[in-house]
């Protein structure tokens, strides 16, 4: 018995490293399906957290004469986006919105138009985070110095940090007067081509350059360019004015092809697209220009060229 066991010869390191190779090999093969299961599982969740946003601007409309969310509008000011939350000095009152100038809230804001969703409908910041997006939710971080509050979203006027907490991007909600004069209304009215949000805006930078593809026929090299990073520029969840969400491939997706990005001007019924940037460019046209323009902010790059 001991000669015998002693004669059993073991693995010999070329077998091993076949038995390697193979595994290997097929976890080559099966990673990149493991990977698109995973990446589907996150648009479904992603076209969801959508749909409860769509429902929850119903909502608010529905409370505000079918307006969707927006705070204080002058027409003549410029679109901002609020980087940080603003309500968090000593002098706030428990609710913000009671005293917006005291209180931090914004002309023509877009971050804390979307914030209103938080503070007035059930909702909650989980809705607000792509999966496939490397946001988090936002956890409304503290209030100090204001004595007898916690930290919830009735006494914060917007996200604790945009370019964490947010991975959607909404329909500018304040138009410049020509837009106004042409017709554009962010309300219930809006059809189900309109594009009311969608995964965020792929603008990189303070000044928001970047080429835009040419349109919807344009490759594919260069239609990741325009679309949303959300999804490693494969496309993006778009939610439209019918409550319907569709996963697009480009983001010429708006009406009259419209690219849901960027701005555009319609002259003679002819729409022309803004060419070789993503708009809005600070001091440059940052509002919807004529009644279907979906002009959808903010975009995922740096806030700091935005006026505070």
């Amino acid at each position: 018995m001991s000669k015998r066991l002693s004669n059993r010869k073991g693995f010999t390191l070329v077998e091993l490293l076949v038995v390697i190779g193979i595994i290997a090999l097929l976890i080559s093969i099966l990673l990149p399906s493991l990977n698109r299961a995973r990446e589907t599982a996150n648009r479904v969740k992603c076209g969801s957290n959508l749909r409860q946003v769509g429902q929850a601007i119903l909502l608010y409309a529905n409370e505000n004469k079918g307006n969707y969310p927006r705070t204080t509008y002058t027409p003549a000011a410029v679109t901002t986006v609020s980087a940080t939350n603003d309500g968090t000095n000593g002098t706030l009152v428990r609710d913000p919105f009671k005293n917006p100038k005291d209180a931090g809230v914004k002309d023509n804001d877009v971050n804390q138009a979307l914030w209103l969703l938080i503070r007035t409908q059930d909702i909650t910041p989980e809705v607000f985070v792509c999966p496939s997006s490397n946001a988090e939710k936002d956890s409304y971080g503290g209030t100090s110095g204001i004595p007898g509050t916690g930290a919830t979203a009735s006494n914060k006027t917007s996200f604790s940090d945009f370019k964490k907490n947010l991975s959607y991007s909404y329909a500018n909600p304040y138009p410049n007067v020509a837009a106004v004069s042409a017709g554009y209304k962010l309300n219930t009215t809006n059809g189900a081509e309109f594009a009311v949000a969608a995964d965020i805006n792929p603008g990189n930078s303070a000044t928001y350059m970047i080429t835009v593809p040419a349109n919807e026929t344009d490759s594919q090299k260069n239609m990741q360019k325009g679309n949303s990073p959300n999804h490693q520029g494969a496309g993006q969840n778009v939610l439209f004015g019918d409550g319907h969400v569709d996963f697009v491939q480009n983001p010429f997706c708006g009406q009259q092809r419209d690219c849901i990005y960027t701005a555009s001007v319609v002259a003679g019924g002819v729409m022309t697209r803004t060419t070789n940037q993503l708009e809005p460019k600070v001091g440059s046209n940052n509002a919807p220009t004529w009644a279907g323009d979906s002009l959808l902010l903010p975009t995922m790059g740096d806030s700091s060229g935005w006026p505070n």
